[in-house]
């Protein structure tokens, strides 16, 4: 072979056999990483777990999509405000999941018939009290769901009976009941200055209030927020529309109340189902009063 040749043939096994060893290391390097992923079949070697809420906003994601296709018989207006709120409250709740690394749970193949929604709304409140366990970060938004769950059960007739009013930590009673004793003397007041012949709204939602303020003025004792005489209302209740007005400003507060006290209660069911149960009611009665359901009552969008 020519000396030309032949140093082009050497070059060229040259070239070729680095070719070869770098493809060699690349494949041990593919390897390792291949292993280090899967690690959970490699004993002693920690892997990465799912995010702690992941579980628990799975099943409140699963519920929201059963809600978001249900109907109410007879009530069609309410229906579709309920839906609309539903799919708004599934559309943030998977974007807040995605931002945290989380994957929304398989549909599932086959399920029973659905419940009517007002049954599914009722049965979905009945399990409110496993998101007291959520992180700090996810608890507020996922609180509010269960909420007008509640709330939703409530307008729709299928809400079940409820035990006598609990009471939260201290802590918590003390911030939230100021708005609740405001929330009630202006109902108070809305009744007296109501016809006779048309307080029975008015008259509705100091009885779905009273007892506990009663009950947790009771629990505080001598701790409890003291009341003054009277209150500056925002507006004087001397007409329908004023009055609605009225009744919307203190529930949406007492909302407000709550909702900015849902985070204290974490991992302390009772205080947080406490809360989560004024917070319902306070939900429920402004929709009594016209305001229209929203996504996430008394937190801010």
């Amino acid at each position: 072979m020519p000396p030309d040749e032949r140093r082009a043939h050497l070059r060229r096994r040259t070239v070729l056999s680095a070719a070869v060893a770098a493809a060699a290391a690349f494949g041990l390097t593919g390897c390792d990483i291949r292993l280090k992923k899967g690690a959970p079949h490699v004993p002693g070697i920690k892997t990465q777990s799912p995010p702690p809420d992941q579980p628990v906003l799975r099943q409140l994601l699963l519920q929201l999509d059963m809600a978001a296709h249900l109907q109410a018989k007879g009530k069609p207006a309410l229906s579709q405000s309920l839906t609309r709120m539903h799919r708004a409250q599934r559309t943030r709740l998977i974007a807040v999941m995605a931002t945290q690394g989380m994957t929304p749970a398989p549909q599932p193949t086959s399920a029973a018939s659905p419940a009517p929604l007002g049954l599914f709304e009722a049965g979905a409140a009945q399990g409110v009290g496993t998101l007291a366990s959520l992180t700090a970060r996810n608890l507020p938004m996922a609180a509010a769901i269960g909420v007008t769950f509640g709330a939703a059960a409530q307008m729709l007739g299928t809400a079940q009976p409820t035990p006598n009013p609990t009471v939260p930590k201290p802590a918590e009673t003390t911030a939230i009941l100021p708005a609740l004793q405001a929330a009630i003397y202006a109902f108070e007041v809305i009744v007296a200055k109501t016809p006779v012949t048309a307080r029975a709204r008015a008259k509705a939602t100091l009885t779905a209030l009273s007892p506990t303020r009663s009950a947790w003025e009771a629990a505080l004792g001598t701790n409890a927020p003291g009341q003054p005489d009277g209150y500056a209302l925002p507006v004087q209740p001397t007409t329908d529309a004023v009055r609605r007005q009225l009744a919307q400003q203190v529930l949406t507060d007492l909302a407000d109340a709550c909702a900015g006290q849902i985070a204290a209660t974490r991992g302390d069911a009772g205080s947080f189902l406490a809360v989560v149960h004024l917070w319902t009611d306070a939900t429920a009665q402004l929709w009594r009063w016209g305001a229209t359901p929203s996504a996430f009552p008394g937190l801010a969008d």
